[in-house]
C-alpha cells in the first residue's frame, strides 16, 4: 500500500495491550477459568520450554514472583500516550487525505476539461480553475504511431469500412424477417378494419367487448327480442392470420337456418316458401352478418311459434317433433318448421301451384315478429313501464283466424245462396249482396309516431256483412265478424223495405239478438226469418186482392195471420196456409201446405221448392189460389 500516490486508507492501528492493573485484571478474569486457568497454563508453557532447551536447573518460582515481572514488562512496553498529540496526529492525517483527494479531483477534472467543460466545470476546484484554466490539460495520444502504423493507416481504414458494411449487410439479413412479418402484419391489419368499416357501413352496431377490450364485435341482434337471444345477437370480430374476419357466434352455431312454410293436400305438398341460397366459402362479412341476423331471427320465430302452438290446441293446431301443423280442412294442412339451407334446399326448384301462397304465410310470420319487437320498445319506453316476462306473442293466431274467418264466409255465402236459389225458384225477388267494408285505418297512422297501429289493422280479417232480401219487405243484414279465441261472431239486424213509408215485418214479428256464437244460431234465425216474411207477404197478397175490382173484401177479411206466425188461417180454422223453411242435407227446402175447397171439397196440397226440384207453380200463384178458394168456401 505504501507504493500508492494516494492512499486513502487510514493507517493500521498498533496493537494496544492493558494500561493498568485494573484493565488487566479485568482481562484476565475475562479468560475461561479465569486467573487460576491463566497461571497454570503459564506454568505449564515454562515447564516446557525447560525441558526442550535442557535447562532442568532452573527451579520454578512461586506465581506470584513469576508474574510481577511480566507485568513490570507489559507496563513498561506500553507506555501512556498523550491525548492531544494523537488528536493532532489524526488530524494531520485526515488533513492530508482530503488535500490528496482535492489533487486527485482536479487533476481529473483538468484532463476532461478539453472534452467536456460543462461537466468538469462542476467538479473542479476555483483555485485550480483561476490558476490553470480550462483545457490547459488533456491526453489525446497515448504513444505516437510508429512508421509501420502509418504505412498501414489506409489498409486499416479499408478494413474498418469493410468490416461496418458486412455488420450492415448482418444487421439488413437479421431485419429482413421482421421486415417481412411486419409487412404482413400491416395487410393483415388493413385487410381485417377494412372488413370491419364495410360491416359498420352497413348499419350494424360495431364495438368493443366489455370483457376483451382488445376485440371488436359486432351486434346484429335485436334489442326486444326474447332474453334467451338477446345474447346470441352479439358476436366477436377476432382477425385471422390472414388478415380475414372470423365471426364467432358463440351459442347460435354455424349452421344458417330459416322458416319453412309448406301447404299439404292429403299429404302431398302443393305448395312450399323459397329458401335463400346458402352463402359460399369466401362470402363477405356483410353477407355473413346478415345471415347470421336472419338465422337468429328465424330461431327467436320459431321458438315463439311453439309456444304459441301449446295454447292453440282447440284451434285444429299441432305439435310433432320437428313441425308445428294447421289443419286448415280434413284434407289440407299448412306444416311449420324450422330448417337448415343445406338441408332444406333440396327438391325445392320446381315450382307449384300454391307456392306463393306459402311464401305469403312465411313472410306474415316474420311481419308479425317484427311488429312484436315494436310493441315491446313502444313499452319499454313507457314512463311507467313495469319489467314483466314477455308475453306470448300472437303470431299464429291471427293466420288462424283468416282461415277460420275465410271458412265462415265461405260456409255462410253458400247457406245464402243455397236460399235465394230456392226463394227465387219460387218466383220471389230473393237476392244476396255481400258488402266488405273498408278496411278502417287508426287516428294519424300516417304519422311515424303511430305507425304501429296499423300492425294490428292489417293482422285482423274485416268483417263482412251480406245484405238479404227474402221479399221486398223483408231484408236482413248479417255480419260475419272475425273469430276470437272462443270462435267466430255474428251480429243480424233488420232493414227498412225498399219502399219508403213501410216496416220491415220482421223486426216487430221476429227480431234477431244482438249477437251470435254460432253459424247454426244464424241458420236457425234465418229459417224462421224466411218463413215469417213469406207469411207477411201471402198478407201482402192478400191485401192485394182486396184491391181487386169485384172482390168481396167481407170473404177476404176472415183471413188472419197463425198465432206462430208462419202462415195464414181462417177465422174457422178450417183453411189456412202454412210455410216451412228447413236446411237439409241436399240443402234448403221451402215447402208450402195449403188447406183449401176445390172443386165443391176441402182439399189439402203441399208444394216443395229445393234446388233439385221446384212445384209446378209460383209461390204467388199458389197464395192466391188458397186464399181466393177459400173465400169462395
Amino acid at each position: 500500500m505504501d507504493d500508492r500516490p494516494f492512499n486513502l486508507q487510514p493507517p493500521a492501528a498498533k496493537p494496544r495491550g492493558p494500561q493498568n492493573i485494573a484493565e488487566f485484571w479485568a482481562r484476565a478474569r475475562s479468560q475461561p477459568g479465569g486467573i487460576q486457568a491463566m497461571v497454570a497454563a503459564r506454568r505449564s508453557k515454562a515447564a516446557a520450554a525447560e525441558q526442550k532447551d535442557g535447562q532442568t536447573d532452573v527451579e520454578m518460582a512461586d506465581s506470584n514472583e513469576a508474574d510481577e515481572p511480566a507485568e513490570t514488562e507489559a507496563e513498561e512496553s506500553t507506555e501512556t500516550r498523550d491525548v492531544n498529540a494523537v488528536r493532532a496526529e489524526l488530524l494531520q492525517q485526515t488533513q492530508a487525505a482530503l488535500a490528496t483527494s482535492n489533487w486527485a479531483l482536479d487533476f481529473l477534472s483538468l484532463l476532461i476539461s478539453r472534452e467536456m467543460p460543462t461537466q468538469a466545470t462542476s467538479t473542479l476546484s476555483p483555485e485550480t480553475r483561476a490558476t490553470v484554466g480550462l483545457g490547459t490539460l488533456g491526453a489525446t495520444m497515448l504513444a505516437a504511431p510508429t512508421a509501420l502504423a502509418r504505412s498501414r493507416e489506409t489498409e486499416t481504414r479499408m478494413t474498418a469500412i469493410g468490416q461496418r458494411y458486412l455488420s450492415l449487410e448482418s444487421c439488413i439479413k437479421m431485419a429482413q424477417p421482421a421486415q417481412s412479418r411486419l409487412e404482413h402484419q400491416i395487410q393483415a391489419e388493413e385487410k381485417y378494419w377494412s372488413e370491419v368499416s364495410t360491416v359498420k357501413e352497413a348499419g350494424f352496431r360495431v364495438a368493443r367487448m366489455a370483457q376483451e377490450p382488445q376485440t371488436m364485435c359486432v351486434s346484429f341482434g335485436f334489442l326486444n327480442a326474447a332474453p334467451e337471444f338477446k345474447n346470441s345477437g352479439i358476436a366477436p370480430l377476432r382477425r385471422a392470420d390472414d388478415g380475414s374476419v372470423k365471426l364467432e357466434l358463440g351459442r347460435r352455431g354455424g349452421g344458417s337456418q330459416r322458416i319453412r312454410v309448406s301447404i299439404l293436400d292429403d299429404g302431398k305438398v302443393v305448395g312450399q316458401s323459397s329458401l335463400p341460397t346458402p352463402l359460399s366459402e369466401n362470402a363477405t362479412l356483410v353477407d355473413r352478418v346478415k345471415d347470421a341476423r336472419d338465422t337468429i331471427f328465424a330461431q327467436e320465430l320459431w321458438h315463439e311459434i311453439n309456444r304459441e302452438a301449446r295454447t292453440l290446441g282447440g284451434r285444429n293446431v299441432r305439435m310433432s317433433r320437428s313441425s308445428v301443423i294447421y289443419a286448415m280442412s280434413q284434407t289440407s294442412t299448412i306444416s311449420i318448421e324450422l330448417v337448415s339451407l343445406g338441408e332444406g334446399n333440396a327438391g325445392t326448384d320446381s315450382p307449384r301451384s300454391k307456392d306463393h301462397f306459402a311464401e305469403s304465410l312465411s313472410l306474415a310470420l316474420s311481419l308479425q315478429l317484427s311488429h312484436a319487437h315494436k310493441i315491446n320498445e313502444r313499452r319499454r319506453g313507457e314512463r311507467n313501464a313495469i319489467q314483466t316476462t314477455p308475453p306470448v306473442y300472437s303470431l299464429l293466431a291471427p293466420i288462424v283466424s283468416w282461415f277460420e274467418h275465410e271458412k265462415n264466409i265461405g260456409r255462410f255465402v253458400q247457406h245464402l245462396l243455397a236460399y235465394s236459389k230456392v226463394l227465387r225458384s219460387a218466383g220471389l225477388p230473393a237476392s244476396v249482396l255481400l258488402r266488405e267494408p273498408p278496411v278502417r285505418t287508426p287516428p294519424g297512422a300516417g304519422a311515424a309516431a303511430d305507425a304501429d297501429d296499423i300492425g294490428p289493422v292489417l293482422y285482423s280479417p274485416p268483417a263482412v256483412e251480406f245484405d238479404v232480401d227474402i221479399t221486398p219487405q223483408s231484408r236482413l243484414r248479417v255480419m260475419v265478424k272475425p273469430p276470437q279465441s272462443d270462435g267466430p261472431r255474428f251480429a243480424i239486424w233488420t232493414l227498412p223495405p225498399s219502399q219508403p213509408g213501410s216496416a220491415n215485418p220482421l223486426q216487430s214479428s221476429f227480431p234477431p239478438t244482438d249477437e251470435y256464437f254460432d253459424a247454426n244460431d244464424v241458420v236457425w234465425y234465418i229459417n224462421g226469418a224466411v218463413t215469417r216474411a213469406l207469411a207477411a207477404h201471402a198478407m201482402v197478397v192478400l191485401e192485394g186482392l182486396k184491391s181487386n175490382p169485384g172482390a168481396d173484401e167481407q170473404s177476404f177479411a176472415k183471413w188472419a195471420t197463425r198465432s206462430d206466425e208462419k202462415g195464414l188461417v181462417d177465422e174457422t180454422g178450417s183453411f189456412g196456409l202454412g210455410f216451412e223453411f228447413d236446411f237439409k242435407e241436399a240443402g234448403p227446402e221451402l215447402r208450402v201446405t195449403g188447406a183449401f175447397v176445390e172443386g165443391g171439397e176441402k182439399v189439402s196440397r203441399q208444394w216443395l221448392w229445393s234446388l233439385d226440384s221446384r212445384a209446378d207453380a209460383a209461390l204467388e200463384d199458389v197464395v192466391r189460389q188458397v186464399l181466393s178458394s177459400g173465400c169462395n168456401s
